[in-house]
Protein backbone atom coordinates (compact mmCIF):
# COMPACT_ATOMS: atom_id res chain seq x y z
CA UNK A 1 0.00 0.00 0.00
CA UNK A 2 1.14 3.46 -1.06
CA UNK A 3 -1.25 5.74 -0.38
CA UNK A 4 -2.84 4.75 3.46
CA UNK A 5 -5.06 7.48 3.18
CA UNK A 6 -6.57 6.64 -0.22
CA UNK A 7 -6.78 3.11 0.86
CA UNK A 8 -8.94 4.17 3.97
CA UNK A 9 -11.11 6.54 2.04
CA UNK A 10 -12.13 4.10 -0.40
CA UNK A 11 -12.60 1.34 2.64
CA UNK A 12 -15.26 2.91 4.32
CA UNK A 13 -17.05 3.87 0.82
CA UNK A 14 -16.73 0.55 -0.48
CA UNK A 15 -17.96 -1.11 2.73
CA UNK A 16 -21.06 1.80 2.77
CA UNK A 17 -21.61 1.13 -0.69
CA UNK A 18 -21.81 -2.88 0.06
CA UNK A 19 -24.98 -2.25 2.87
CA UNK A 20 -26.38 -0.13 0.65
CA UNK A 21 -26.52 -2.32 -2.74
CA UNK A 22 -27.28 -5.43 -0.31
CA UNK A 23 -30.00 -3.27 1.18
CA UNK A 24 -31.32 -2.52 -2.53
CA UNK A 25 -31.25 -6.85 -3.78
CA UNK A 26 -32.98 -7.04 0.02
CA UNK A 27 -35.75 -4.33 -1.36
CA UNK A 28 -36.38 -6.27 -4.54
CA UNK A 29 -33.84 -4.94 -6.98
CA UNK A 30 -32.83 -7.48 -9.65
CA UNK A 31 -29.58 -7.57 -11.07
CA UNK A 32 -29.46 -7.59 -14.95
CA UNK A 33 -27.88 -11.24 -16.56
CA UNK A 34 -26.47 -11.95 -20.31
CA UNK A 35 -26.13 -15.24 -21.26
CA UNK A 36 -22.79 -16.56 -22.46
CA UNK A 37 -21.17 -19.59 -24.17
CA UNK A 38 -18.86 -20.74 -21.23
CA UNK A 39 -17.36 -23.62 -23.32
CA UNK A 40 -15.00 -22.16 -26.32
CA UNK A 41 -15.34 -22.32 -29.98
CA UNK A 42 -13.94 -26.20 -30.50
CA UNK A 43 -15.45 -27.27 -33.55
CA UNK A 44 -18.38 -29.83 -32.83
CA UNK A 45 -18.52 -29.19 -29.20
CA UNK A 46 -22.13 -29.46 -27.52
CA UNK A 47 -22.53 -25.25 -26.60
CA UNK A 48 -22.70 -24.50 -22.46
CA UNK A 49 -24.90 -21.84 -21.91
CA UNK A 50 -24.31 -19.75 -18.56
CA UNK A 51 -25.49 -16.86 -17.28
CA UNK A 52 -23.22 -13.87 -16.16
CA UNK A 53 -24.42 -11.02 -13.56
CA UNK A 54 -24.21 -7.49 -15.11
CA UNK A 55 -22.93 -5.96 -12.03
CA UNK A 56 -21.31 -2.98 -12.97
CA UNK A 57 -24.60 -2.10 -15.03
CA UNK A 58 -26.47 -2.60 -11.55
CA UNK A 59 -23.82 -0.31 -9.84
CA UNK A 60 -24.04 2.61 -12.78
CA UNK A 61 -27.94 2.55 -12.30
CA UNK A 62 -27.50 3.27 -8.71
CA UNK A 63 -24.82 6.04 -8.78
CA UNK A 64 -27.17 8.53 -7.07
CA UNK A 65 -27.71 6.84 -4.28
CA UNK A 66 -24.48 5.69 -3.77
CA UNK A 67 -23.05 9.43 -4.35
CA UNK A 68 -25.45 10.39 -1.62
CA UNK A 69 -23.32 8.58 0.69
CA UNK A 70 -21.52 9.96 3.93
CA UNK A 71 -18.16 7.99 2.70
CA UNK A 72 -18.61 8.87 -1.05
CA UNK A 73 -17.20 12.91 -1.00
CA UNK A 74 -13.94 11.88 0.69
CA UNK A 75 -13.10 9.10 -1.27
CA UNK A 76 -14.02 11.01 -4.66
CA UNK A 77 -11.89 13.83 -3.01
CA UNK A 78 -9.10 11.96 -2.87
CA UNK A 79 -9.39 10.38 -6.30
CA UNK A 80 -9.49 14.14 -7.65
CA UNK A 81 -6.11 14.94 -7.00
CA UNK A 82 -4.30 12.03 -8.46
CA UNK A 83 -3.46 12.51 -12.26
CA UNK A 84 -3.28 9.03 -12.95
CA UNK A 85 -6.78 8.63 -12.59
CA UNK A 86 -7.25 8.37 -16.28
CA UNK A 87 -4.85 5.84 -16.34
CA UNK A 88 -7.07 2.89 -14.41
CA UNK A 89 -9.98 3.83 -16.59
CA UNK A 90 -8.51 3.48 -19.32
CA UNK A 91 -6.82 -0.03 -18.09
CA UNK A 92 -10.56 -0.92 -17.15
CA UNK A 93 -11.44 -0.50 -20.34
CA UNK A 94 -13.30 2.09 -19.70
CA UNK A 95 -14.60 4.45 -23.15
CA UNK A 96 -14.77 7.97 -22.49
CA UNK A 97 -11.92 8.99 -19.63
CA UNK A 98 -13.84 12.65 -18.44
CA UNK A 99 -10.96 15.47 -19.00
CA UNK A 100 -12.23 17.61 -15.47
CA UNK A 101 -10.96 16.16 -12.26
CA UNK A 102 -13.78 15.51 -9.76
CA UNK A 103 -15.96 13.82 -13.29
CA UNK A 104 -12.88 11.82 -13.58
CA UNK A 105 -12.93 11.19 -9.63
CA UNK A 106 -16.66 9.92 -10.07
CA UNK A 107 -15.89 7.38 -12.87
CA UNK A 108 -13.40 5.97 -10.65
CA UNK A 109 -15.49 5.06 -8.04
CA UNK A 110 -18.07 3.47 -10.24
CA UNK A 111 -15.11 1.30 -12.20
CA UNK A 112 -13.59 0.55 -8.83
CA UNK A 113 -17.28 -0.40 -7.27
CA UNK A 114 -17.20 -2.83 -10.47
CA UNK A 115 -13.92 -4.17 -10.04
CA UNK A 116 -14.92 -5.25 -6.50
CA UNK A 117 -18.32 -7.00 -7.32
CA UNK A 118 -17.61 -8.00 -10.49
CA UNK A 119 -20.03 -11.21 -11.29
CA UNK A 120 -21.55 -10.73 -8.06
CA UNK A 121 -24.94 -11.68 -7.22
CA UNK A 122 -24.73 -10.79 -3.38
CA UNK A 123 -22.72 -7.57 -2.46
CA UNK A 124 -21.06 -8.43 1.46
CA UNK A 125 -17.63 -6.65 2.18
CA UNK A 126 -14.84 -9.08 1.21
CA UNK A 127 -11.58 -7.62 2.24
CA UNK A 128 -9.56 -9.83 0.23
CA UNK A 129 -11.85 -8.76 -3.09
CA UNK A 130 -11.07 -4.92 -1.75
CA UNK A 131 -7.62 -5.78 -1.48
CA UNK A 132 -7.16 -7.02 -5.26
CA UNK A 133 -8.73 -4.36 -6.92
CA UNK A 134 -7.45 -1.79 -5.02
CA UNK A 135 -3.75 -2.82 -5.88
CA UNK A 136 -4.73 -2.98 -9.39
CA UNK A 137 -6.29 0.67 -8.45
CA UNK A 138 -2.71 2.03 -6.70
CA UNK A 139 -0.50 0.17 -9.82
CA UNK A 140 -2.88 1.98 -12.72
CA UNK A 141 -2.61 5.14 -10.65
CA UNK A 142 1.19 5.28 -9.50
CA UNK A 143 3.05 3.38 -12.59
CA UNK A 144 6.46 5.63 -13.21
CA UNK A 145 5.78 8.11 -10.09
CA UNK A 146 6.27 8.41 -6.57
CA UNK A 147 4.19 8.64 -3.71
CA UNK A 148 5.54 11.38 -0.92
CA UNK A 149 3.89 12.25 2.11
CA UNK A 150 4.83 14.80 4.77
CA UNK A 151 2.96 14.48 8.30
CA UNK A 152 2.82 16.99 11.65
CA UNK A 153 1.82 17.06 15.01
CA UNK A 154 -1.47 19.87 14.64
CA UNK A 155 -1.84 20.48 18.33
CA UNK A 156 -4.98 22.42 19.79
CA UNK A 157 -7.79 20.46 18.02
CA UNK A 158 -9.61 17.38 18.31
CA UNK A 159 -11.95 15.24 15.38
CA UNK A 160 -15.22 14.21 16.43
CA UNK A 161 -15.08 11.04 18.08
CA UNK A 162 -16.66 9.22 14.73
CA UNK A 163 -13.75 10.60 12.89
CA UNK A 164 -10.51 8.96 11.83
CA UNK A 165 -9.54 11.25 9.00
CA UNK A 166 -11.10 14.49 7.77
CA UNK A 167 -10.03 14.75 4.00
CA UNK A 168 -9.75 18.52 3.05
CA UNK A 169 -9.18 18.17 -0.10
CA UNK A 170 -5.78 18.20 -2.63
CA UNK A 171 -3.81 15.40 -0.77
CA UNK A 172 -4.59 17.36 2.93
CA UNK A 173 -6.17 15.35 5.28
CA UNK A 174 -6.42 15.49 9.18
CA UNK A 175 -6.34 11.98 10.64
CA UNK A 176 -5.94 10.43 14.42
CA UNK A 177 -2.16 9.77 14.57
CA UNK A 178 -3.28 6.41 16.32
CA UNK A 179 -4.95 5.52 13.02
CA UNK A 180 -2.18 5.84 10.45
CA UNK A 181 -0.31 2.58 9.56
CA UNK A 182 3.59 3.36 10.95
CA UNK A 183 3.15 6.69 12.01
CA UNK A 184 6.16 7.42 14.05
CA UNK A 185 5.38 7.39 18.11
CA UNK A 186 7.34 10.59 18.44
CA UNK A 187 4.65 12.44 16.15
CA UNK A 188 1.40 10.52 17.43
CA UNK A 189 2.75 11.33 20.96
CA UNK A 190 3.83 14.78 20.03
CA UNK A 191 3.94 17.11 23.45
CA UNK A 192 0.77 18.84 23.40
CA UNK A 193 -0.54 19.91 26.55
CA UNK A 194 -0.76 23.74 27.22
CA UNK A 195 2.44 23.06 29.89
CA UNK A 196 4.35 21.57 27.13
CA UNK A 197 3.75 17.64 28.60
CA UNK A 198 2.38 14.80 26.58
CA UNK A 199 -1.24 14.40 26.80
CA UNK A 200 -3.28 11.90 27.30
CA UNK A 201 -4.35 11.02 24.48
CA UNK A 202 -2.59 10.50 20.88
CA UNK A 203 -2.03 14.10 18.47
CA UNK A 204 -4.38 14.98 15.53
CA UNK A 205 -1.65 15.12 12.61
CA UNK A 206 -1.88 17.32 9.61
CA UNK A 207 -1.00 15.03 6.52
CA UNK A 208 -0.46 15.81 2.73
CA UNK A 209 0.68 13.26 0.33
CA UNK A 210 1.49 14.51 -3.38
CA UNK A 211 2.10 12.42 -6.56
CA UNK A 212 5.62 13.45 -8.04
CA UNK A 213 8.18 11.65 -10.69
CA UNK A 214 10.30 9.54 -9.03
CA UNK A 215 13.14 12.25 -9.91
CA UNK A 216 11.11 15.31 -8.79
CA UNK A 217 12.12 16.99 -5.09
CA UNK A 218 10.58 16.34 -1.72
CA UNK A 219 7.28 18.09 -1.00
CA UNK A 220 8.72 19.91 2.29
CA UNK A 221 8.49 23.01 1.02
CA UNK A 222 5.37 23.20 -0.34
CA UNK A 223 4.12 21.18 2.81
CA UNK A 224 5.19 23.87 4.85
CA UNK A 225 2.94 26.40 3.12
CA UNK A 226 0.01 24.16 3.18
CA UNK A 227 0.29 23.48 6.83
CA UNK A 228 0.34 27.16 7.63
CA UNK A 229 -2.44 28.06 5.40
CA UNK A 230 -4.83 25.64 6.93
CA UNK A 231 -3.86 26.62 10.41
CA UNK A 232 -4.58 30.44 9.47
CA UNK A 233 -7.88 28.97 8.06
CA UNK A 234 -8.58 27.00 11.47
CA UNK A 235 -8.24 29.81 13.42
CA UNK A 236 -10.64 32.05 10.89
CA UNK A 237 -12.92 28.93 11.51
CA UNK A 238 -13.30 28.40 15.18
CA UNK A 239 -11.94 30.01 18.01
CA UNK A 240 -9.07 27.77 19.21
CA UNK A 241 -5.12 27.69 20.38
CA UNK A 242 -4.09 25.41 17.21
CA UNK A 243 -0.35 25.23 16.45
CA UNK A 244 1.96 23.21 14.37
CA UNK A 245 4.41 20.94 15.87
CA UNK A 246 8.16 22.13 15.54
CA UNK A 247 9.22 18.53 13.77
CA UNK A 248 7.22 16.87 10.35
CA UNK A 249 8.28 13.63 8.85
CA UNK A 250 8.25 12.94 5.61
CA UNK A 251 8.80 9.65 3.11
CA UNK A 252 8.56 8.31 -0.14
CA UNK A 253 6.38 5.36 -0.88
CA UNK A 254 6.51 2.99 2.05
CA UNK A 255 10.12 3.98 2.70
CA UNK A 256 11.37 5.06 6.48
CA UNK A 257 10.08 8.04 8.14
CA UNK A 258 12.80 10.98 8.14
CA UNK A 259 12.46 14.24 10.14
CA UNK A 260 12.24 17.83 9.06
CA UNK A 261 12.38 20.92 10.93
CA UNK A 262 8.53 22.84 10.50
CA UNK A 263 9.26 25.68 12.46
CA UNK A 264 6.57 25.36 15.28
CA UNK A 265 4.24 27.81 15.94
CA UNK A 266 3.45 27.76 19.49
CA UNK A 267 1.74 25.78 22.01
CA UNK A 268 -1.99 25.29 22.30
CA UNK A 269 -3.70 26.95 24.86
CA UNK A 270 -7.14 24.96 24.67
CA UNK A 271 -8.51 21.79 22.67
CA UNK A 272 -11.38 22.74 20.11
CA UNK A 273 -13.59 19.81 19.13
CA UNK A 274 -14.35 19.45 15.17
CA UNK A 275 -17.87 17.79 15.46
CA UNK A 276 -19.18 15.76 12.72
CA UNK A 277 -21.16 18.26 11.72
CA UNK A 278 -18.63 21.51 11.07
CA UNK A 279 -16.34 18.98 8.69
CA UNK A 280 -17.90 20.34 5.85
CA UNK A 281 -17.73 23.78 6.86
CA UNK A 282 -13.98 23.84 7.66
CA UNK A 283 -13.20 21.85 4.21
CA UNK A 284 -15.20 25.19 2.46
CA UNK A 285 -12.63 27.23 4.55
CA UNK A 286 -9.76 25.26 3.38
Amino acid sequence: MRNATLHGVLEAFTADAAGQLTAETATGAEIPYEVIDAGGRAPGRVPLYCYRPLTAAFIRERLGLLSALATYAPAARALAGIEGAGAYLRARGEDRIPQRPRPRADAVLRSFLAAVFAERTQFGFEPARFEAAYDELERALYEGSSVMVVIAPLLGIALDHTTDELALGDGLSLVRGERLPDAPADAVWCAHGPDGGVGEDPSVLISLTVTTGRSAPGPVALARARFRRILTALRLFERGGYALGPIAWARTDTGVWRTVALGGSGRPRFLTVISSAQEDELRAFC
